[in-house]
């Protein structure tokens, strides 16, 4: 089963992916992960990639194409992925639609996390990061149990270096802009499972299981 998750930033899509990957033991394609781990290295490619986030912006498909085609694989197909963060505009549907008919799969189901704009905004202003251990947190949703200390290891908690306001206003302009349109695609293609991202995270989780069958 090739599953894609969508929905505006702070959704809770990567919890549900998380939850989704081990209850169904999917390969996980964290598209915004790997691109940050890779903004961390100091390569030309890190480098450029490192840019478009300081800025708030998404990087070029030509970086993201780069990026997918090394999880495309047979063995990777065998299991199922389950692509989070992607994709985020047409052109990038397109790119993934060629590469999964090169594959002859496709995939299978869209899951869209719907939560309003004025929440979006409220859970992104609250997303934390251990800048020791790299462990997500959110005030909002997934708030640490000590104060503002990470659990792991106890470090203070940060706010990501490209969450300022106005990154995180130019991020959700993107989405409505870019992502959002794909939502009708999925639906005209009856792939799409619609699901109201403003629940509870367990409600949410045992949802999308009820929906695709598991």
């Amino acid at each position: 089963m090739n599953l894609i998750i969508l929905g505006p930033q702070g959704s809770g899509k990567g919890t549900q992916a998380k939850l989704l990957v081990e209850k169904l033991g999917l390969v996980y394609l964290e598209m915004g992960e790997v691109l940050r781990e890779l903004a961390r290295k100091k390569t030309p490619l890190g480098e450029k990639i490192a840019s478009f986030q300081s800025q708030g912006k998404l990087v070029t498909d030509e970086i993201i194409a780069e990026v997918l085609k090394s999880f495309l694989t047979e063995e990777n197909f065998k299991k199922g992925i389950l692509f989070d963060g992607f994709p985020r505009n047409l052109s990038q549907t397109n790119l993934l639609e060629d590469e999964l008919k090169n594959h002859q799969v496709k995939i299978d189901k869209v899951i869209f996390l719907n939560i309003s704009f004025q929440e979006s905004l409220r859970r992104l202003k609250a997303r934390r990061i251990c800048p020791t251990c790299g462990a997500n947190y959110n005030l909002v949703t997934m708030p640490p149990k000590n104060g503002k200390l990470c659990d792991q290891c106890g470090s203070q908690l940060i706010t990501r270096s490209d969450e300022t306001d106005e990154a995180i206003k130019e991020r959700l302009g993107v989405y409505q802009k870019e992502t959002l349109p794909l939502i009708e695609i999925y639906r005209q293609k009856g792939i799409l499972l619609e699901v109201n991202g403003e629940q509870s995270v367990g409600t949410i989780h045992l949802e999308i299981l009820k929906n695709l069958g598991s």
